[in-house]
């Protein structure tokens, strides 16, 4: 049994279960909802607690019916209320929600108009709003973003560092074979020096915006941009290196003596050439006439 490979697959899952949830906090859509909401108040205890997300999904508010949980926009509240329906009922043809907490005693007061609601709650993630609030404050956002980004970015440096030696030691100088069979894109130290400049001014700055408006979307974007700064550095180090060491092992000192050994062996050939047609010595006698075997036709007698 591969322990290894067995590993890696649980650490796998083991991450996808954790990113998934954040995943769906910040795009609502894959799941086909619209809307994500760190629940405040214990009114709907035990169903849904204080640090729960619940995630809504808008809906006709004719299929909405009693028992259903909803999210909708109370007036005069700066947040809105997710509370569940206990009765439906019509207000000047429109339709309206009586709603009321499952740790609550009592109904709300008034009742809800349809277009205030904002959708049924679809899923409850438990305790995943305590990170995100967390994140809010400076100590979270540094401990829950900043330190693993750092450490994620120095051990990719390092294995970069590492791949880069193990290259320098292993690979031979690329010789001129002419042009190959399968068609690839070649990048330039230059091009790469570019890339980077960019990405050193670009980083510091989505890193602020990201620490100040502490959003999935500014965040995703730090985190990116700082994986491309990442992977442009580590090839424009390839780069390098092996620039280095090829001007190391194949210097203009290599290049004379190449020139030199070349220019030698050219003279033993023209030596040995000479010398050959000097001793040659032109036949004078006649051929014998003679067959390599089998008998004369008579026609040639």
């Amino acid at each position: 049994m591969n322990y290894r490979k067995t590993a890696n697959v649980l650490g796998l899952l083991a991450l996808i279960a954790i990113v998934l949830p954040f995943v769906i906090y910040a795009v609502p859509g894959v799941i086909g909802a619209e809307y994500s909401f760190v629940v405040l108040t214990g009114s709907m205890a035990p169903a849904i607690d204080p640090g729960d997300v619940v995630v809504v999904g808008e809906t006709d508010p004719a299929t909405i019916e009693s028992g259903d949980v909803i999210t909708f926009a109370r007036e005069g509240a700066d947040a809105p209320v997710t509370h569940r329906v206990v009765g439906v009922a019509s207000v000047g043809g429109e339709l309206a929600f009586e709603t009321k907490g499952d740790a609550n005693s009592e109904v709300d007061a008034g009742l809800v108009p349809a277009g205030n609601v904002l959708g049924v709650v679809v899923l409850t993630i438990p305790y995943l709003g305590y990170v995100i609030q967390m994140t809010n404050s400076t100590a979270g956002f540094l401990l829950l973003v900043v330190v693993p980004i750092v450490l994620f970015v120095a051990s990719e440096l390092w294995a970069l560092f590492r791949s880069a030696r193990k290259d320098g030691q292993k690979t031979s100088p690329a010789t001129d074979s002419g042009a190959g069979d399968d068609e690839t894109i070649a990048l330039s130290a230059s091009d790469l020096t570019l890339s980077g400049g960019i990405l050193l001014l670009v980083v510091p700055y989505v890193a602020y915006v990201a620490f100040e408006l502490r959003t999935a979307l500014s965040i995703a974007v730090a985190v990116a941009a700082t994986l491309s700064l990442l992977a442009v550095g580590g090839l424009w180090f390839g780069t390098r290196r092996d620039a280095v060491d090829s001007t190391h092992r194949f210097g203009p000192e290599a290049d004379s003596r190449r020139s030199d050994e070349r220019d030698h062996g050219d003279g033993d050939a023209n030596a040995g050439a000479e010398a050959t047609f000097e001793t040659f010595v032109p036949a004078t006698a006649e051929p014998t006439a003679t067959t390599d075997g089998g008998e004369a036709e008579e026609g040639s007698r």
